[in-house]
């Protein structure tokens, strides 16, 4: 509901824009709303260099930069060697799990070490007696 309320407003208030708007200005409206937001991307672009060369001023920037590497080198190797693991625990961690044929006339397939940890309580759950 309302997604249609939002959508329609939308429309409408497009709509009022289009009639406000002159065909030969129609035209130039794509080109003046992007000739906008380049000057927005620019000025960010700007402001972000500005802010590199503050933080970092081109004398002793060489010697900053080689300083903070050093300091973050840990916290990088740290970071990597988790997302590797974090990796490899999702992706079964090179093992392959052993499948076997459901017992009890089933014709599915389930892991073996669900089966063969405890198999009395499958042939509960499978009866639908709990657990």
């Amino acid at each position: 509901m309302w997604e249609d309320i939002s959508v329609n407003y939308v429309l409408e208030k497009l709509r009022e824009k289009g009639r406000d708007l002159a065909a030969e200005n129609s035209m130039n409206y794509v080109p003046d709303k992007l000739k906008e937001w380049l000057m927005v991307v620019v000025n960010f672009g700007g402001s972000l260099i500005g802010k590199v060369d503050e933080m970092f001023p081109p004398k002793t920037r060489e010697e900053q930069l080689r300083r903070w590497l050093q300091v973050a080198t840990p916290f990088i190797i740290s970071a990597v060697v988790l997302l590797l693991c974090i990796c490899c625990s999702r992706c079964g961690g090179g093992r392959e799990v052993k499948m076997m044929k459901a017992p009890g006339g089933r014709s599915k397939r389930m892991p073996r070490h669900v089966f063969e940890g405890n198999p009395k309580s499958y042939f509960r759950g499978l009866r639908g007696k709990p657990v």
